[in-house]
């Protein structure tokens, strides 16, 4: 009897481990940025590799994806957000000086673009044809810019949901799992603040998240709703309950690198999870940094950033400057069809370099970038200080998390000029401050007991292996904020001691009451 139950046993927990090393597993990749693709896809790969089957709805491709991951290709959102002028690329200036409630609403914009572009795409329509009974066994997806096609969801019975983002902890991370984020503390990523913060920062960042949460909540949601219904065929549930169903979310974010927040257990840090053993490089490059007399320079702005947004002005000074520093040589990803003049010998130019794999080398000594969440954590890793041109979003905010610590100094695009570049070189390149500053923050970020690789995989395969225990979610994410903040029984209390007050006040003056004891006159 006893060898008849054990064997039970064992056949009930290899059909668990069976489950677990063979699910279907769908990835919901909907944001129009070939970064968070850059971020996504290691887990895509490492996931395919353990053995799971992987179906990936994404804006970009893998044209060497392992065997068992499937691509469906939203086709039409690259389109929709920069053809025709619909999002231009050349008003680079502007949106790098937005104020913080218009940059807030253009984060929004991007979101609301992004899912007319998916909701247009064959690809949406492919995954919609599959049989009604299909089952997936879980759901991956890019929260980051809204659940435009989390309906998914709904059509393939709810299956555990994990929600990613490559953005650090977005600033409504909270409505989706719980938790608090303190606006006293943490910043919004459009306010560039002490620590600690003075008053008048806290009032602001306060006005700014409560703006963005309002903004959020009952401008872009229902918009989004509205244009995600046009894609299916059945009425949608609420895109904001549906969010809120899930069950592990993980972050790209490090405490080296981001500030100390108040979350859920079920919110797993993995940030820098992209950062993968570097591989040698081309004999050209190597021997172009490794013959440089006093080290070389990686200049790259990133996915999203094309060289053409500098002005040919621009891309001149950058050559100027370089010219002038002919004991460094400097590396130049630059995608542009042309250069406005020729390049000096210590500058090699080409459209794509393997960035990981250059800050690796030892000979590299600072890093020109726009400083990218992802690519901050890469130099960071590496331990290279970086030269920060910020454009977008919250590379204002990881830029001067950078320059506080002393690893960086700031390079102004409103008054760039090819005397301010060499300047700014000469800092980073001869004082060994940054080199220390920036050496003291990776090794924070290295210090960790296993990789952020596999540790994400860890969490998506312990909602596989426990697809329905929630008792890692917050209760607070379906409170409403007054009693999820406690304001509601804060204001109880206010209102009974204010009322207690006004009794005893009462109860006061009338035992102190001075009777009136004058004699009445009398009447003549």
């Amino acid at each position: 009897m006893r060898l008849f139950v054990s064997v039970i046993v064992s056949g009930m927990l290899l059909g668990i481990a069976s489950q677990v090393e063979c699910a279907n597993i769908l990835v919901l990749m909907s944001v129009v940025s070939q970064s968070h693709f850059i971020w996504i896809r290691p887990i895509v790969n490492r996931l395919a590799e353990v053995g799971h089957n992987v179906t990936v709805l994404s804006v970009n491709v893998d044209s060497a994806a392992p065997a068992n991951v499937t691509y469906i290709h939203l086709e039409n959102s690259y389109n929709t957000l920069y053809g025709n002028g619909t999002l231009a690329r050349n008003d680079i200036l502007e949106r790098s000086n937005e104020m913080a409630m218009a940059a807030t609403v253009s984060f929004y914009k991007f979101g609301l673009l992004g899912c007319e572009g998916a909701i247009t795409s064959k690809g949406l329509q492919q995954l919609l044809q599959y049989p009604p009974d299909f089952r997936f066994d879980l759901v991956i997806y890019d929260f980051t810019c809204g659940p435009c096609v989390l309906a998914l969801l709904h059509k393939f019975h709810y299956p555990p949901l994990v929600s990613v983002t490559g953005f650090g902890v977005p600033q409504f991370t909270e409505r989706l799992v719980g938790g608090h984020k303190a606006a006293s503390l943490v910043p919004h990523f459009t306010q560039l603040t002490d620590s600690p913060m003075p008053f008048s920062q806290r009032f602001t960042n306060t006005l700014i998240h409560l703006f963005d949460a309002l903004y959020r909540r009952y401008v872009f949601l229902p918009r989004l709703q509205q244009i995600a219904q046009q894609a299916f065929d059945f009425p949608l549930p609420d895109l904001t309950e549906l969010e809120q169903r899930t069950l592990i979310m993980l972050t790209n974010s490090n405490p080296a690198l981001d500030p100390a927040e108040s979350m859920p257990p079920n919110v797993i840090p993995v940030g820098g999870l992209q950062i993968v053993e570097p591989k040698p490089l081309p004999s050209e490059l190597q021997n172009f940094i490794d013959n440089a007399p006093q080290g070389a320079v990686l200049f790259a702005m990133g996915t999203n950033f094309k060289s053409k947004m500098f002005t040919a002005e621009r891309q001149a000074m950058f050559l100027e400057a370089f010219a002038l520093l002919p004991e460094y040589r400097f590396l130049w990803k630059f995608d542009d069809d042309q250069l406005p003049r020729k390049a000096s010998s210590n500058v090699l130019i080409r459209s794509w370099l393997p960035q990981n794999n250059i800050l690796a080398q030892p000979k590299v000594r600072a890093f020109i970038t726009h400083c990218g969440l992802m690519s901050t954590q890469e130099a960071t890793y590496h331990g290279v200080p970086m030269i920060g041109i910020p454009i977008y979003v919250d590379q204002h905010l990881n830029l001067h998390r950078t320059v506080q610590i002393g690893a960086g100094v700031k390079l102004d695009l409103a008054t760039l000029t090819t005397g301010s570049i060499v300047a700014a070189l000469r800092e980073v390149l001869q004082n060994a401050s940054y080199q220390q500053a920036i050496g003291r923050r990776s090794a924070l970020f290295r210090d960790q007991p296993e990789k952020p690789l596999e540790r994400a995989v860890w969490w998506i395969e312990w909602a596989l292996r426990h697809p329905r225990e929630d008792r890692l979610r917050s209760g607070t994410v379906k409170m409403n904020y007054l009693a999820a903040n406690g304001f509601d029984v804060f204001a109880c209390i206010v209102v009974g001691a204010v009322a207690l007050l006004m009794i005893i006040r009462k109860i006061v003056s009338f035992m102190y009451q001075v009777p009136n004891t004058r004699p009445k006159e009398k009447l003549k």
